[in-house]
């Protein structure tokens, strides 16, 4: 019994850790959708001649 307890916590904390991923990806999207071109380093293009 302690042992299937021990499961359902780790069950528990994995679902945490996924839901909080995903919510972590998608507010990242929704902020790179109202900008898409604000320039930065992610989008710099650099040539070197």
């Amino acid at each position: 019994m302690n042992n299937r307890k021990k499961l359902i916590e780790l069950f528990i904390y994995v679902l945490i850790v996924v839901i909080g991923i995903i919510l972590l990806f998608t507010a990242n999207l929704k902020k790179q959708e109202n900008k898409p071109y604000d320039g930065g380093v992610s989008v710099a293009a650099v040539s070197f001649e």
